[in-house]
């Protein structure tokens, strides 16, 4: 079992009888905009569609606080990231120089028209790619009312 409780995402699952932090997503509410500060998955876990799940459930958190667009920094080596952001419709509107303590660059990325009705559609359609995503990988994802998406790993 797993949660993303609140406005952090904790995705976790039970295996060997231990729980573990497999994923994490957050969010700022800044005025209009939803600063996406953290986008993590284990790379054990990687492939599964939890990451996609995670930016699906922040931007849905997004679009219910009444939050207009959002916002993230993403390394601008990071094609598998990007390939994400660009799927949930972010596009590249700035690089920030030597961003990271390594010297590598971030790419600035937005997404704007959360509150549009065509957001609304999308997110009806990106509901059931995520949940078909997850189940080929045997997890099912629960948005619960209260901003809290829960993954359960099935046996």
């Amino acid at each position: 079992m797993g949660n993303l409780g609140g406005d952090a995402g904790l995705p976790t699952s039970t295996q060997q009888s231990s729980t573990s932090l497999i994923g994490l997503g957050c969010l700022w509410a800044i005025a209009e905009e939803a600063h996406i500060t953290v986008l993590a998955i284990d790379p054990a876990y990687r492939q599964l569609g939890l990451g996609q799940a995670i930016l699906y459930a922040l931007l849905v958190s997004a679009n219910k606080r009444g939050l207009e667009w959002a916002t993230l920094e993403v390394r601008a080596g990071n094609a598998a990231a990007i390939r994400l952001y660009e799927k949930f419709g972010f596009r590249e509107v700035g690089r920030r120089k030597r961003y990271y303590s390594d010297g590598e660059d971030a790419l600035i990325l937005w997404r704007s028209g959360l509150q549009k009705p065509e957001f609304r559609l999308w997110v009806q359609e990106g509901d059931r790619e995520v949940r078909d995503r997850l189940r080929e990988s045997n997890y099912e994802i629960s948005l619960e009312p209260a901003l809290q998406t829960s993954f359960t790993e099935i046996s």
